[in-house]
Order: C-alpha cells, then sequence, then structure tokens
C-alpha cells in the first residue's frame, strides 16, 4: 500500500479472541497489503473487523444476518439495520436492487459522496436501508477485497462516544466477550477528529435529518433546492 495516500501513513492488523486475545493490544501482526488481506480473510470467516472510516472507527462485517446480529451483540444493542459501506453508488445499486433512488437521493449522493453523508433509502422495510460511500482509503481498499459491500455502525457501545483514537478502539475491543469470537483492528492510527456522518431519509414525498453531522443541514437545503424534485430537509 502506498503510504503517501491521504488519510493514513500505515496501517497494521490486530486480532482479539473474545476478552482474551493472542495479539493483546499492542502487538501488530500484519502490515499493509497483509493486514487487509487479513482483514478480507476474516470478513469471508464471518469474523468482524473494527475499521477507519472518514469520522470515527466502524466495525464491520460482510452483510449476512448473523453478522449484523454479532455486531449488534458487541454493541449492547438489540439487532436492527445496519449500515452498508460500498465503494460507489453502482456498487450499492448492484448489491441491493430494492434500494429507491429518487431524484433528490441521487443529487445527494452525486453532491456528497464519497463523504460523511448516510441516505436512508426505502427498500420495502419499515426502518429502509441506510447506504454509504465513504472516502477513508483503508475502508475503500478493503472493500476492494471484500466484495465491494460491507455491513457497518460505528464502534462502541451504544449511548457511549464513538471510537476515534487508538486507545478508544483498544478500550472497545477490550470489553468484547468471548461470545464474539475474533474480532480484528485495521488500524490507521488516530482519527481527526471530526462529527459523525450526517444520516438523512430520503422517500418520494420529503428529506428528513434524522441526525446532524458532518455535511450541514444548509448543504443539503442548497443541493436540494436546485432542483424541483429536491425537497428541503425537514
Amino acid at each position: 500500500m502506498d503510504g503517501g495516500e491521504k488519510g493514513f501513513d500505515v496501517v497494521k492488523w490486530r486480532e482479539w479472541v473474545g476478552a482474551a486475545g493472542e495479539a493483546g493490544p499492542g502487538r501488530a501482526l500484519a502490515t499493509d497489503d497483509e493486514a487487509l488481506a487479513r482483514a478480507a480473510a476474516l470478513l469471508d470467516a464471518r469474523g468482524v473487523v473494527a475499521h477507519p472510516t472518514s469520522t470515527v472507527y466502524g466495525l464491520g462485517g460482510r452483510p449476512w444476518p448473523d453478522v449484523d446480529a454479532r455486531i449488534a451483540a458487541i454493541k449492547r444493542r438489540p439487532p436492527g439495520p445496519l449500515i452498508r459501506l460500498a465503494a460507489s453508488r453502482d456498487a450499492l445499486m448492484e448489491a441491493l436492487p430494492r434500494a429507491r433512488w429518487t431524484v433528490a437521493a441521487c443529487r445527494l449522493a452525486d453532491a456528497f459522496w464519497p463523504g460523511p453523508l448516510t441516505l436512508v433509502l426505502d427498500d420495502g422495510s419499515e426502518s429502509g436501508i441506510a447506504v454509504r460511500v465513504d472516502p477513508h482509503p483503508v475502508v475503500r481498499r478493503l472493500l476492494e477485497r471484500a466484495g465491494g459491500l460491507m455491513t457497518s455502525t460505528s464502534l462502541n457501545v451504544t449511548e457511549t462516544p464513538p471510537a476515534r483514537t487508538g486507545a478508544e478502539v483498544r478500550a472497545a475491543l477490550s470489553a468484547v466477550g468471548s461470545g464474539a469470537g475474533t474480532v480484528g483492528w485495521l488500524d490507521a492510527g488516530d482519527l481527526a477528529d471530526s462529527m459523525p456522518s450526517t444520516l438523512v431519509r430520503v422517500t418520494e414525498e420529503a428529506v428528513h435529518v434524522l441526525r446532524e453531522g458532518a455535511v450541514p443541514a444548509t448543504d443539503l437545503t442548497r443541493v436540494l433546492s436546485a432542483h424541483p424534485a429536491g425537497r428541503s430537509p425537514g
């Protein structure tokens, strides 16, 4: 991996097996391309991986129900829908054919992706499906090796702050119980201080900001007001 890529210098691979991980918090098992290869292999084996994003560290896996349930258990929250990360909007459209891409959703994706904007699209379910194309080079390289699509959520116990620094990631992973199986960490160092991604629900009828974040609502309004089909955030 080119250490000159924006966003990190060297990515390291670490593992925990429940609360008694062989790697512990301090020893890297691999770096750079080998680290990404190990992360992709763990994902294929139904494991979960802590990974950087452009805002906070995430906890991700392959988009399978049992993996979603394992991630929810680590976060100590009830099972439920998680964000789907992909390398491009085309990859999301191919992988999630039931997601409905309105004019407003396409305009927002064109304007802010790759970036810290999560769109919640109708897909026939009550909750919809949350999707994002993240710009962090480590997660994008991981997606290239892991089938183009991951399920992900912030690395933290529900209602506690998300992890941004190495110390915060270590603390979160050290608390993982043995029932979670092997958990890996693509360690890209401390992340810059940032707000979480902005979360926006987009339907045929309206656009609603569910969570204020790194993309200001005024910027969303500016993009949507340029087209009569783009509704202002409510």
